[in-house]
């Protein structure tokens, strides 16, 4: 089985999902943050347990790698605008 959890091992921790499938596991987390809104959480893992119990992580998605990349130009001549008198 993998589950799909936010913030795996924080406060935060939620189980988002779960699937039979590690191909469906993907297609429901890349669907979840791909507009970038990470429903708050820091980190979003795809992942199963090991019959050890170790959490065997198959996909980490951080929302620091999706944050917007917007560049404002203050002061910036070009965007200075020219009055006439």
């Amino acid at each position: 089985m993998f589950k799909i959890y936010g913030d795996y091992g924080y406060t935060t921790e939620t189980l988002l999902e779960e699937f039979d499938t590690r191909s469906e596991a993907l297609r429901w987390a890349d669907g979840y943050v791909e507009s970038g809104d990470f429903g708050g959480y820091s980190i979003i893992e795809i992942a199963f347990f090991a019959e050890d119990g170790e959490y065997v992580t198959v996909m980490t998605y951080r929302a620091e790698d999706y944050e917007d990349e917007t560049v404002f130009y203050e002061g910036d001549d070009d965007f200075a605008l020219e009055e006439d008198f």
